[in-house]
């Protein structure tokens, strides 16, 4: 026979294994900013969202952590993490010449990175450098690396320079107004766009502020990138479609995918394929072939 205490903690080990059978986890997976890295891979952040819910649906607990990790354009080979990134994601990645490190903004404020870190991420035994800062005030707006993988091109709103990736040498190239993005990776010049009159305009100069050449509007892309196959070829976006122009002679505009949905779309060093996340989604790692326009959804 039941007395009072009894029949409360039988009630309580009922409450105690109907919270423990109701409770579920949800999770999901996001997977966006690719950029190349070494062997034809791709570098990207995924990020993990997880809630827990009880049997009606009420949330009990969330967790969420971002992280780096490297997969090839094929979606097989996928990397364990490079490095986590949570509370502190790493904006606009890419990577040097060789693959060995990667570059990033840092703490940013108002559309500016405050620092760029320098980070390596090559297999093995690491040699050399391991993680540089470079501070900034009051900010970056865009950056690349050099050709040879010892300096950074950076801009801020007003001026383009180069710095070594020690921080020494911070050296000015070019001032300007509007500054909106700017690379250097391939090729023997710097590329940089400048805001002018509702116009994105493209400009190429020596890293010694030498052998400028300005196009027109109708001539210019936006979020340039230099092809390493052919320093003369430049992709970006313009009115919204993915175009090519060529600036070893009179410069020629040619559209290789209209309707363009590609954020920060970063070229191969092949030149061949570009790789992106889209505006017009939460998660998605695409590849595209220049030659064909054919995409094809990695991850």
């Amino acid at each position: 026979m039941f007395n009072k205490l009894s029949l409360l903690a039988v009630l309580g080990l009922m409450v105690t294994v109907i919270s423990s059978c109701g409770v579920r986890t949800e999770t999901n997976y996001y997977y966006y900013s690719p950029s190349w890295t070494r062997g034809g891979a791709l570098i990207f952040i995924g990020a993990t969202d997880s809630v827990e819910k009880d049997i009606l649906g009420s949330q009990l607990s969330s967790t969420y952590s971002e992280w780096v990790k490297t997969i090839y354009p094929s979606g097989t080979g996928e990397s364990s993490v490079l490095f986590d990134s949570s509370g502190n994601p790493p904006y606009a990645m890419t990577c040097s010449p060789t693959g060995d490190y990667v570059a990033y903004g840092n703490d940013l404020r108002s559309g500016l990175y405050r620092t760029l870190v320098i980070r390596n991420i090559s297999s093995g035994t690491h040699t050399g450098m391991e993680l540089t800062e470079l501070a900034f005030n009051p900010g970056v707006v865009a950056f690349d690396w050099s050709s040879d993988g010892t300096k950074l091109v950076y801009c801020t709103s007003t001026e383009v320079r180069t710095v070594g990736t020690d921080g020494s040498n911070d050296t000015l190239v070019t001032a300007e107004a509007n500054l909106a993005d700017v690379t250097w990776k391939y090729g023997n010049r710097i590329a940089f766009v400048r805001a002018s009159g509702g116009s994105k305009l493209l400009s190429l100069i020596r890293d010694n502020g030498t052998n400028r050449t300005d196009l027109s509007s109708s001539e210019s892309v936006d979020l340039p990138q230099i092809s390493a196959s052919n320093a003369d070829e430049i992709y970006g976006v313009s009115s919204g479609d993915l175009v090519m122009v060529d600036v070893g002679g009179v410069p020629a505009r040619s559209v290789i995918k209209a309707d363009f949905p590609g954020v920060l779309p970063r070229l191969s060093p092949d030149a061949a394929t570009l790789t992106y996340s889209k505006s017009s989604e939460s998660t998605g790692i695409y590849v595209l072939n220049i030659a064909t326009g054919a995409e094809t959804k990695v991850k």
